[in-house]
């Protein structure tokens, strides 16, 4: 067994305990497993956080929070093809929560951004004329269940660089 590893040897940083210069080589030798591995623990903790914070918004709505959801489920005679819309909290009282539904719909569920770009919020029929109340209890049970996908709550008149009130919608709270 020695005469066979007479011709192997091991490298320097191999012998011994692992040290931090072995290690840092290492991980320059193979900087894309490294990238890879940075990216992906980022793009984790950036989703937990969002989950996080549409959590937050749910559990403790607030004048002018936006809720994504499947709105075919909360209304069967919508349309089935296009039922992922953005609603806006209008009011809040003890039990229920008030909507302004908005009108222009996705056929997959978006991101808020996409739901709101080229600022279409501003648009004067990007909302429906009809509002939607629900109770507290079955939004949490609609946000557990995924028919509310997203939500936000936009500390000045923007989500994700769009546009979604005006500034005199803002200052009037």
């Amino acid at each position: 067994m020695a005469q066979a590893l007479v011709g192997l040897s091991l490298p320097s940083k191999m012998s011994g305990y692992l040290s931090f210069s072995a290690l840092s080589e290492w991980l320059i030798e193979h900087i894309e497993i490294t990238a890879l591995v940075i990216c992906f623990i980022g793009y984790q903790y950036f989703d937990y956080q969002r989950v996080q914070h549409a959590t937050m918004v749910v559990q403790t709505p607030q004048q002018r929070d936006f809720f994504y959801v499947d709105y075919f489920v909360l209304d069967k005679t919508s349309d089935a093809r296009h039922r992922y819309v953005p609603l806006k909290v209008l009011e809040i009282d003890q039990q229920n929560v008030t909507f302004k539904v908005g009108n222009i719909a996705h056929s997959t569920a978006v991101s808020p951004g996409e739901h709101m770009k080229f600022d279409k919020a501003m648009q004067r029929d990007f909302y429906r004329a009809d509002t939607l109340t629900l109770s507290k209890d079955k939004i949490a049970n609609l946000f557990n269940s995924g028919v509310i996908y997203d939500a936000r709550r936009p500390r000045n008149i923007y989500i994700d660089g769009w546009v979604v009130m005006t500034l005199a919608e803002l200052n009037s709270k």
